[in-house]
């Protein structure tokens, strides 16, 4: 994606952004890059001192982030998320915007929001899809929740960050549909394991696989992306399985509470559960390839 520009009025606006892992750190120096004013905080020292060589200004601690208008937070579960919501709200002004880009459930979501509201600060629920790739290019889709004056606020902030912005409903909607596409990949990402497995065992090699399954009905951007990394056998993580495995869980657990039955989504969650006991947790997710290929 080409260098996004932003208007004065954005470029004014001073932004907090939580979380500068493999996701948050490239949203945050693309914004950076695009001349919007942004303090980042992040328990990792490392990552904040990239932050800064990138042209951020480092917060201490939370407390440097709570006086920005928005602040945008990338995290791994609802209980961080919630954490730092709980330690930023008490100290944000009222009308401030509190934009959640991690994946969590809508449940944690609509209770956050209520939190903020008493507040006086508004939520946006805003996960993204795209990977560390899409991150980096600036060309991620966002699934937006909340209220549509609050999303106006952030939408040029988020068109620095992506191809597409999808407004799909209230608080918490953005997440319901996040989810979905996780069960998705999921899935996808366990079923491309077990047809290159099929496929070796009997004798097929594996380029010539991905050549012919790229190609055909089965295709898929999980299997064009993790087949060839298959084939290239490349497993450093860009989506590892444990944050596979926290998503497909967060899923059953929403779909279980609303009694939905998922009977493929439950079989994914145990072949993660098994991934992960057999060590390849912190390996990207197309590491399912390696499950039972002793």
């Amino acid at each position: 994606m080409g260098h996004v520009t932003v208007s004065h009025a954005a470029i004014d606006t001073e932004v907090g952004f939580v979380g500068l892992g493999n996701m948050g750190l490239p949203m945050a120096r693309n914004l950076l890059d695009a001349g919007v004013n942004v303090s980042g905080f992040d328990l990792d020292t490392d990552r904040l001192e990239k932050f800064e060589q990138a042209g951020g200004d480092p917060a201490a601690d939370l407390t440097g982030i709570a006086d920005c208008e928005i602040v945008m937070v990338s995290l791994r579960s609802p209980d961080q998320v919630r954490q730092v919501s709980d330690e930023l709200f008490g100290n944000m002004d009222p009308d401030s915007i509190f934009v959640d880009m991690s994946t969590i459930d809508p449940l944690t979501t609509k209770q956050i929001a209520e939190i903020g509201e008493d507040n006086g600060i508004s939520v946006v629920d805003a996960p993204v899809s795209g990977g560390v790739v899409g991150a980096e290019e600036g060309t991620l889709s966002i699934i937006v929740g909340g209220d549509d004056d609050d999303i106006a606020a952030v939408r040029e902030l988020f068109e620095v960050l992506a191809e597409d912005v999808f407004h799909v409903g209230s608080t918490g909607a953005g997440q319901t549909v996040k989810l979905a596409n996780q069960i998705l990949i999921g899935a996808q990402a366990a079923i491309v394991g077990e047809a290159f497995r099929f496929g070796e065992a009997n004798g097929i090699d594996s380029a010539v696989l991905y050549d012919v399954l790229s190609k055909s009905a089965g295709s898929s951007w999980i299997l064009e992306e993790k087949g060839r990394r298959i084939v290239e056998d490349d497993f450093e993580p860009g989506f590892d399985i444990n944050l596979q495995y926290k998503d497909l869980k967060l899923s059953q657990e929403v779909a279980q509470e609303l009694d939905v039955p998922m009977y493929m989504l439950s079989t994914a969650v145990e072949e993660y559960v098994q991934a992960r006991r057999e060590g390849l947790g912190n390996q990207d997710h197309t590491a399912m390839y390696k499950l039972f290929n002793d």
